[in-house]
């Protein structure tokens, strides 16, 4: 909210390098190829394409329309487009190499109170299968094919009518994960085992799992990217604690077991409104 955007390097304290906009800078996003570069959105409408070393602007472009405010940014296809969302529901292409206009998505229902476009409020690619997710202020999470920019998947149950949560994608993309303004953390397969219905639409996602997981709106919630790393931390904090069971290893025990079909234990990150953190890890249990 200061106008920049503030490098730093992990185990230094100091901040490397101020990146000074013009008005609030509302997302930014890592080249997935290339780190000295980085995109930034602000709500002056522009998107810029940022040259680290250079410490300068290296590209720019201009959204059109009435509402020009960037909300949302991310990279998609490796790197081959950057992606933008609005605050009046639209996504955005543009490609990298000139940042020149590619094409766009309207996020929003064919009819009832979703018609209108609602603020984008996070983008995420799903590698390997040309699709992004894009979670917007409507409570819907919706899958896009970037081939023909059809909607592949939308999934409903959270609720995020006007808070800056975003969905993204389990480590081994089976699953993705938000946070909601009603408490919980919602999980959902990325896509439907038909085996279990008889008749569904492929393309609607209700069926969820949710987490009790805070006493106030669940800002943020992440699987973590490599799970197996957390096994020694959790094994050494089993050992220290006993048999103890304290409210939060009870929250815990609530997660449906077999939730999750990869043979990793899964690890979700969540945090809320008031700062409170909290760490769940689903253990597979082994059928002998």
């Amino acid at each position: 909210m200061d106008k920049t955007v503030r490098l730093w390097h992990i185990s230094r304290r100091e901040c490397l390098c101020c990146f000074q906009h013009i008005d609030f800078v509302t997302a930014i996003a890592f080249h997935p190829r290339d780190d000295r570069y980085f995109l930034s959105g602000s709500l002056d409408g522009k998107l810029r394409l940022w040259n680290i070393p250079d410490k300068k602007v290296a590209l720019w472009n201009e959204v059109d329309g009435q509402t020009k405010l960037i909300t949302a940014a991310n990279f998609c296809q490796n790197g081959k487009y950057a992606v933008i969302g609005t605050y009046d529901g639209r996504c955005i292409f543009y490609d990298t190499e000139h940042l020149k206009y590619h094409t766009q998505i309207h996020v929003r229902s064919t009819r009832g109170r979703n018609k209108v476009g609602r603020k984008i409020t996070g983008i995420e690619p799903l590698p390997g299968e040309n699709k992004i997710l894009v979670t917007s202020n409507d409570s819907r999470i919706r899958l896009y094919d970037l081939r023909d920019l059809s909607l592949s998947m939308k999934y409903k149950g959270y609720v995020n009518s006007s808070s800056q949560i975003k969905a993204s994608f389990s480590h081994d993309f089976s699953y993705l994960v938000s946070g909601s303004e009603d408490k919980y953390v919602y999980i959902w397969s990325t896509y439907h085992d038909l085996s279990k219905f008889t008749s569904v639409r492929r393309d609607r996602n209700d069926f969820w799992e949710g987490i009790k997981a805070h006493n106030a709106v669940v800002t943020s919630a992440i699987f973590a990217p490599n799970p197996s790393l957390m096994l020694s931390l959790d094994v050494q904090s089993e050992k220290s604690e006993g048999n103890e069971k304290g409210e939060d290893a009870e929250v815990l025990d609530t997660m449906p077991s077999g939730i999750m079909k990869t043979d990793n234990t899964e690890v979700l990150l969540s945090a809320d409104f008031t700062g409170a953190i909290k760490v769940f890890i689903n253990k597979r249990k082994n059928v002998s």
